[in-house]
């Protein structure tokens, strides 16, 4: 599983509650509608491998939470050019934190691709989403797009 620190999305959803309680002043619009493309090419590839629907539920959760949420409470606000590059600079910080780190793109790359076509639940908030759900006594059978 990566940390949670390695995953854009998640700094994301920090610099949003930064602006939400007036702490920062650029606004994370521009950078969440960007995730939230990127999630949907991401549905888009779990559809055509025919990821398991257990796996593809808890991605549809993290993305409403992390990134349909947090839209919705700025849908008011208009995207400035500042925020592109506020967008554009914190993107710079996350790789140079990578690359401190020993980390790099491909590394997310591959634990995605794991995700969606070995069904390996490797993302933070999917894996804490699962174990709340396990307590909840679910069927143990998997289901495919496939199957539907």
């Amino acid at each position: 599983m990566l940390r949670i620190d390695f995953i854009f999305s998640y700094w994301i959803f920090f610099w949003d509650l930064l602006y939400v309680f007036n702490i920062v002043p650029y606004n994370p619009k521009f950078a969440i509608i960007c995730g939230f493309i990127e999630n949907c090419l991401l549905l888009v590839c779990m559809i055509i491998f025919k990821t398991s629907i257990k796996i593809v539920t808890l991605f549809l959760t993290m993305v409403f939470l992390l990134k349909l949420i947090p839209l919705y409470f700025l849908r008011n606000c208009p995207i400035k050019l500042d925020d592109v590059y506020a967008t554009i600079g914190l993107f710079l910080i996350y790789l140079l934190w990578l690359t401190f780190n020993n980390k790099s793109i491909n590394d997310f790359i591959n634990h995605t691709k794991d995700m969606v076509l070995h069904n390996k639940n490797t993302l933070p908030g999917m894996v804490l989403l699962d174990k709340m759900t396990s307590i909840v006594v679910l069927p143990k059978h998997k289901i495919y797009f496939s199957n539907l």
